[in-house]
């Protein structure tokens, strides 16, 4: 009985991390080192560090993303941004002014963040 509570504790807690990593985590709120943001019509990529990477991520932050569903195949995008911290890259793309993905999960937001990648990538 005592191994069927702990397999029942164990799943539970895996569970839980999975549906942390995946459902609750806002993907709009990091703390990364840099920003690459690559423009998805053009190709060019712009880095942003320091005061223009805390501007762009206090930009992002005003953002409340909801998850709108899943997200398995992507055949072009608007922008691509990639958080880069301590040798680790997290990346989310763009699929319009209020969606975008992350990881397998599509989101929508209440704020424009296309003009957002616009603000930063024409002011290099």
């Amino acid at each position: 009985m005592a191994k069927k509570a702990r397999y029942g504790m164990i799943a539970a807690a895996i569970i839980g991390i999975v549906v942390y990593m995946f459902v609750l985590r806002n993907p709009l709120k990091q703390d990364p080192q840099k920003i690459i943001i690559r423009n998805g019509t053009t190709g060019e990529e712009t880095i942003l560090i320091e005061e223009n990477k805390d501007q762009f991520m206090a930009k992002l932050s005003e953002a409340e993303p909801k998850i709108s569903g899943f997200h398995l195949w992507a055949s072009g995008y608007r922008y691509m941004i990639f958080f880069e911290d301590n040798g680790r890259t997290r990346d989310i793309t763009t699929k319009g002014k209020n969606r975008f993905v992350s990881g397998i999960i599509e989101y929508t937001t209440d704020i424009d963040i296309i003009s957002i990648m616009e603000e930063f990538t024409s002011s290099k």
